[in-house]
């Protein structure tokens, strides 16, 4: 009893009178109650052309390009209308650059003191140079690792919404449009 007022009142939802406004909105009810801006172009939103193939109305084709859309949200659990964002989390800061670099400048430091006849100043130069050239290192390895993380999450991002156009794509080609 309860499956099929569950099935009467989803399908009572696809049939729903509608109107041709330029925004429309549809609300989708499974485990929590979810509602999806459609697009005012579904060309320029999914990047398809859609065509009837089998001579739908204007009105069947509005109802189908719905129920594609909610489904293809069904599928995915994207919305190319609010699409989801990505978050990428930044590298932790790496603490002791400036330290290892300094050791490793004041080691080189005294060697060249050594040959000037001053290790202790070769020293002190060395670790210094060598401090800023361990900081500056670490702050272009943190960067590039930020750059690699934001890259990796608009791939995801992109890939989230090309299965929704793909699953949408095989429902609108089901119902019997041309799409290119």
């Amino acid at each position: 009893m309860k499956a099929s007022i569950k099935i009467y009142a989803t399908l009572l939802l696809f049939f729903l009178t509608f109107t041709l406004t330029s925004q429309e909105t549809i609300t989708i009810t499974e485990e929590k109650k979810t509602t999806l801006k459609l697009p005012k172009d579904y060309s320029k939103t999914l990047g398809l052309y859609i065509f009837p193939s089998k001579n739908q109305d204007s009105l069947q084709q509005q109802k189908d390009l719905k129920e594609c859309y909610s489904w293809a949200y069904n599928q995915t659990k994207f919305d190319p209308m609010n699409p989801t964002k990505v978050t990428v989390k930044e590298t932790e800061k790496v603490k002791g650059g400036a330290v290892a670099g300094a050791a490793r400048g004041a080691v080189a430091g005294v060697a060249i003191g050594a040959v000037a006849g001053d290790t202790g100043d070769g020293a002190a130069i060395g670790a210094v140079t060598g401090a800023i050239r361990g900081r500056r290192a670490t702050r272009r390895a943190q960067s590039m690792q930020n750059a690699q993380n934001t890259q990796k999450a608009k791939s995801i991002e992109s890939e989230m919404k090309t299965s929704f156009v793909k699953a949408f794509s095989a429902c609108i080609k089901a119902k019997g449009y041309s799409i290119n």
